[in-house]
C-alpha cells in the first residue's frame, strides 16, 4: 500500500541508483532525492531509475527536480534518467503536461526487492530547500508550450520573492521591541 506521506527510498548496484516513490511526491521529499542522486552521479553512477508504481501525486517542484535530475544525467558518458512504470496518476499527468515525451519511460521488470535505504526528509536547511524549488520550477518554466508558460510566471514569481529581503535596521541601532 501506498504511503500517503510520500517515501523515497533508494538503493544502488553498480552505476544504477534506483529511486521508489511511494504515496505523495512532493517538495518535501525533493531536496533529498536532488541531493542523493547528485551524490550517486559524483560516486560514478550514470543511470538513475525512478520507480513511480506506487507514487500517487507528484507536485510541481517533484516534476521540475526530476527535469533537473535528467540534466544532471545526460551531462555524464552514456548517463540517462528513466522512469519506472508510472502510476496511473503520474502518467496521466505526465501526459496531460507533454512530459511523456520528455521522459524514457520503461515498465517494471522485476519487484523492487533489495535493500532500500529511505531518504530522511526535513527542511534543515531553508536556503537549499528554496534553491531548490526555485530551480524546479526554473526548469519547467524552459519546457516549451503551455504548460512552461505557466510555470515562467510561477519562476518570476519566485525570483521576485527571493529577491525581497527584509530591510536591516542601520548599525548601530537597535530595533525596538514591546515593552
Amino acid at each position: 500500500m501506498a504511503a500517503p506521506q510520500g517515501i523515497v527510498r533508494v538503493r544502488q548496484q553498480d552505476q544504477t541508483a534506483t529511486f521508489k516513490v511511494e504515496g505523495r511526491a512532493t517538495m518535501i521529499q525533493s531536496l533529498p532525492l536532488r541531493r542523493h542522486a547528485e551524490r550517486c552521479l559524483a560516486a560514478g553512477a550514470r543511470s538513475l531509475r525512478i520507480d513511480l508504481r506506487d507514487c500517487a501525486y507528484m507536485d510541481s517542484t517533484f516534476l521540475g527536480t526530476l527535469l533537473t535530475l535528467q540534466v544532471l544525467a545526460s551531462k555524464r558518458e552514456k548517463g540517462e534518467l528513466t522512469l519506472i512504470s508510472p502510476s496511473p496518476s503520474c502518467g496521466k499527468l505526465l501526459q496531460q503536461m507533454g512530459l511523456h515525451t520528455v521522459f524514457r519511460t520503461e515498465p517494471a521488470d522485476e519487484a523492487p526487492g533489495g535493500t532500500w535505504t529511505e531518504l530522511a526528509t526535513g527542511m534543515e536547511d531553508l536556503t537549499s530547500f528554496k534553491r531548490n524549488v526555485a530551480e524546479a520550477h526554473e526548469e519547467l518554466a524552459s519546457l516549451p508550450g503551455q504548460a512552461g508558460e505557466q510555470f515562467r510566471q510561477v519562476a518570476r514569481c519566485l525570483a521576485q520573492a527571493d529577491a525581497v529581503k527584509p530591510p536591516t535596521p542601520p548599525s548601530g541601532t537597535e530595533e525596538k521591541r514591546g515593552p
